[in-house]
């Protein structure tokens, strides 16, 4: 094999190089095209860029965008850039752009007294800007060669030479020329010195070969042969003209710097002398050297603050001002100051003239010579009468708040602890000097929720917020508390901390929860009828199934396989039934969770269809975008279920029951109309019927307690008024629209808050077991045998126990075996909950799965909850119990 040397490897052409370079050069001649589209010729200056064509492109772009196209005036912009390129080391621009000049129409002595005129100084760009500040904001740019164009051009070239020190020339350019063509000026300046930095990086480019030079150089030069002198020589012109400038600009500066230094002596000698005479604080002077260390001075406030006159001051020790209550051992340190020559800064009470005492904020200080001796002792005083007073009555205060039940307290904006009342203290069971600095977030609320987060944010933005709160206690009891926030701000106006003050309504929350629950065991009873005829609907083809299949044993399969398909879904249909019944009789109060209020219609119609007389025709409006709201589900489904019952009632004869909701914002103009609305955003529910409608008589009455339009019997009086509670401490309200006959509306407006919705995630198959050992404890035997049957199927073993006593003696016997337990919780001899607590002192490492028809695993007694690792609510599928069984075998 012939081996390939490596300037063999350097000889070949390398095709992706040769296409990047021809695409390159492909390029680079495409934007010289546009170039000498654009002045018909090339300019060399742009000649050191053709190698490259980002650099090419990056230069023209530039060019034409802030020179070419640029809307400030040919004339103008040809002036600037001739003058400021006689500052570049290389001639081609200066030379290039005069030419420009040229051939715009100036003479050659014209433009030699461009070029050769100085810069302009401060005094002589001060004269312009007074000339400038006269002028009305221009609508169009100035006449060419007119004394405002002249005024306009000194400022751009000052604001070029001296940015630093041009504010001014900004300032006054801007207003005149107006915000979009001062931008195109400044824009242009920096043009030009990108220009000159380009010339100067490349000295080689020849103005002779620009198209400009060669048409108009030579009549420019012989019309001013100055000029062509001026193109030769005009480096160490310029060069002269800057250390003249410099040496002018440095002489004007050291002038200003004298005069600004003799006015500000002058200025704080009057300064000081004003600040003494004028200040707030009483100054005293005395001159140790004298006998008794007499008074030598006292200003104006000294003699305000004590009444004595000056004359009645003058030669008197400071001790005169002193009285019966004037503590002696403060002044026994002032004396020992005095005398060891120290600083001292105390508080004393004092007496004025007329014998009123006030109390004196004092600082006394030596004044020493250079050489060490004591000269003066010099004091300030400042009446703190108010202060001390302030002082008092916050202690004061502190006492009333340490004497009041609720728990008050401030937090800094960073949730640390500033301030804890006796009534906190007696609240959550912390001391003050416990919880002080500690994170009130972290201690109170563990759990941090969507209201605790809109509740700051709300506080941050207008100063206030209140509602309802849970939190714990020092010893981890759960409370509900009225909170109240205040914003406190520092002397500047900046939130500085929280002030917060907590009422205890725990006690409150549970009889309103007792209540509530038996408005929806009120609400059920209205409902009972239609719960029995739904109920037996889907009883009925059960029974007459499993009864077809037990006489006739020889059906055929596909009718037998209907028959068990028919069982199957009526069961369903019935259980799903039973959960919504027995889910809003029991409730879950006090936990607010952010939820899609679509979801509670929605099971509100399915109740109602399944529930109401056929007459009654159910009508659901409900967009897919509804925003989401923090509350509780079970009261809110309270509100649809007491307002559609109402409905119901309202309609004797059948008639058309409306659901809807929509999104709303409400803004100020609504706001002044509803007192209870606040601004903001919103869901809207309606509850709409055709039923009769409510008197206008009653209307203002409709949410009383106890109050009711119904017959005696039919109704306490205690729905809607339970629907105005509930809505309004969502921090909501409601609207109702009625006519006599026509029907009646109720609009439930609850706030909205920003979060994302949680989709249900499709779950997988049930996973076989690996001959895992389950007791199953239930006293039914058919709950037992189809159990059994069912985790047989999936490759599982089964014990049964009918009761407690039974699981315990079967659990004693074969405990090394069994890896799981699944118990009822409602049976005779012995109950789950006892037969649980039994078999956790036997083995606490045994696994629980509790199961009931009646409770929830809110309704387990939190030591018995804490005690199993899952709740599996009756009715439950084979899949259900299956998936539950795997998931908690997995649990470590």
């Amino acid at each position: 094999m012939k081996t390939t040397q490596p300037h063999e490897i350097a000889a070949r052409p390398n095709p992706l190089l040769q296409h990047r370079m021809f695409n390159e050069t492909h390029y680079s001649e495409k934007i010289q095209a546009e170039i000498q589209q654009r002045f018909g010729f090339v300019p060399p200056f742009f000649a050191p860029a053709m190698q490259n064509p980002l650099v090419l492109e990056n230069l023209w772009h530039q060019t034409l965008q802030l020179y070419v196209n640029n809307p400030l005036p040919a004339l103008f912009k040809e002036k600037l850039s001739a003058y400021l390129s006689r500052f570049c080391a290389v001639p081609y621009c200066m030379i290039c752009h005069s030419c420009s000049l040229f051939e715009l129409g100036m003479e050659s002595c014209q433009i030699l007294e461009l070029l050769e005129s100085s810069p302009p100084i401060e005094t002589e760009v001060d004269q312009h800007l007074d000339f400038l500040a006269k002028q009305s904001a221009l609508l169009e740019f100035p006449e060419p060669n007119s004394g405002l164009e002249a005024s306009i051009l000194t400022c751009a070239i000052f604001i070029a030479l001296q940015h630093d020190r041009a504010e001014c020339c900004r300032t006054e350019l801007r207003r005149l020329l107006g915000a979009t063509l001062y931008q195109y000026l400044t824009l242009f300046i920096a043009y030009i010195k990108t220009c000159h930095i380009w010339m100067e990086s490349n000295p080689n480019v020849v103005y002779e070969a620009d198209r400009r030079v060669q048409n108009y150089f030579k009549d420019l030069t012989e019309g001013e042969p100055a000029l062509a002198d001026f193109f030769v020589n005009y480096w160490e012109r310029v060069q002269r003209d800057h250390q003249t400038w410099a040496a002018q600009q440095a002489a004007i500066a050291e002038r200003k710097r004298s005069e600004a230094a003799m006015r500000d002596i002058a200025v704080e000698n009057l300064r000081l002398a004003r600040v003494v005479a004028a200040t707030s604080e009483g100054i005293l002077i005395t001159d140790p050297n004298q006998p008794d260390n007499p008074i030598i001075y006292a200003n104006p406030a000294f003699s305000r603050i004590t009444g004595y006159e000056s004359e009645e001051i003058i030669g008197r020790n400071c001790r005169f001002l002193q009285g019966a209550d004037t503590d002696a051992q403060t002044v026994a340190q002032l004396r020992q100051a005095i005398l060891q020559q120290q600083e001292i800064k105390t508080t004393l009470l004092n007496y004025r003239k007329d014998g009123q005492p006030f109390w004196n904020e004092l600082k006394i200080s030596p004044v020493l010579s250079e050489t060490g001796e004591l000269l003066y002792f010099v004091g300030f005083q400042t009446d703190v009468t108010e202060q001390k007073q302030a002082e008092q009555k916050i202690c004061e205060q502190a006492a009333l708040l340490d004497v009041a039940t609720d728990g008050i307290f401030v937090r800094d904006l960073s949730h640390q602890i500033l301030f804890w009342s006796k009534g906190a203290e007696r609240l959550y069971g912390w001391k003050a000097e416990e919880i002080l600095e500690q994170n009130a977030i972290e201690l109170l609320n563990p759990v941090t929720t969507p209201q605790l987060t809109t509740a700051f944010k709300t506080v941050v933005e207008t100063g206030e917020w209140q509602g309802e709160l849970q939190q714990v206690t020092q010893t981890g009891k759960p409370i509900m508390v009225e909170s109240r926030w205040t914003l406190m701000r520092d002397q500047s106006g900046q939130p500085r901390a929280v002030l917060v003050v907590n009422t205890d309504i725990t006690e409150k929350k549970q009889l309103e929860a007792q209540f509530l629950r038996a408005q929806r065991m009120e609400s059920i009873g209205t409902l009972a009828s239609g719960i029995a005829h739904d109920l037996n609907n889907e009883l009925t083809p059960i029974l007459a199934s499993a009864q077809l299949l037990l006489m006739h044993s020889k059906i055929q399969e596909n009718k037998r396989q209907q028959l068990l398909e028919n069982i199957q879904n009526s069961a369903k249909r019935g259980a799903t039934l039973i959960k919504q019944v027995l889910s809003f009789a029991r409730g879950v109060e006090g936990k607010r969770t952010v939820l899609q209020i679509r979801h509670l219609i929605s099971e509100i119609r399915q109740i109602v269809q399944e529930t109401f007389p056929k007459s009654v025709e159910v009508h659901l409006d409900l967009p897919n975008d509804l925003w989401l709201v923090s509350g509780d589900a079970t009261q809110l489904h309270q509100v649809l279920m007491n307002l559609c019952v109402n409905a119901r009632d309202a309609m004797t004869d059948g008639g058309m029951l409306s659901l809807s909701a929509t999104n709303l914002w409400i803004d100020e103009n609504y706001t002044r109309m509803n007192l209870d609305a606040q601004i903001g955003a919103y869901v809207m529910v309606s509850v709409a019927d055709t039923g009769m409608g409510i008197p206008p008589e009653a209307l203002d009455r409709i949410f009383e307690p106890f109050f009711t339009t119904k017959e005696l019997g039919k109704g306490t009086g205690l729905g809607l008024s339970t629907v105005l509670g509930i809505v309004k401490s969502h921090g909501g309200f409601v609207e109702v629209l009625s006519s006599v006959d026509s029907g009646t509306q109720f609009k439930i407006y609850i706030p909205a808050v920003q979060d994302v919705e949680t989709l249900s995630v499709q779950e997988d198959e049930p996973v076989s077991g690996e001959g895992e050992l389950i007791l199953v404890v239930d006293d039914e035997a058919a709950i037992r045998e189809v159990n059994q049957a069912s985790l047989e199927s999936h490759n599982y073993r089964v014990l049964t126990a009918s009761d407690g006593i039974e699981a315990i003696a079967q659990y004693v016997q074969r405990k090394d075996e069994i890896n799981l337990v699944l118990i009822d919780m409602m049976m005779p001899s012995m109950d789950g909950m006892t037969a649980i607590r039994t078999l956790k002192k036997i083995d606490p490492q045994v696994k629980i799965i509790a199961v009931s028809g009646l409770l929830s695993n809110t309704q387990i007694p939190e030591p018995v909850n804490s005690n199993i690792q899952a709740f599996l609510p009756k009715p439950y599928t084979a899949r259900e119990l299956v998936r539950t069984i795997h998931q908690v075998l997995q649990q470590q």
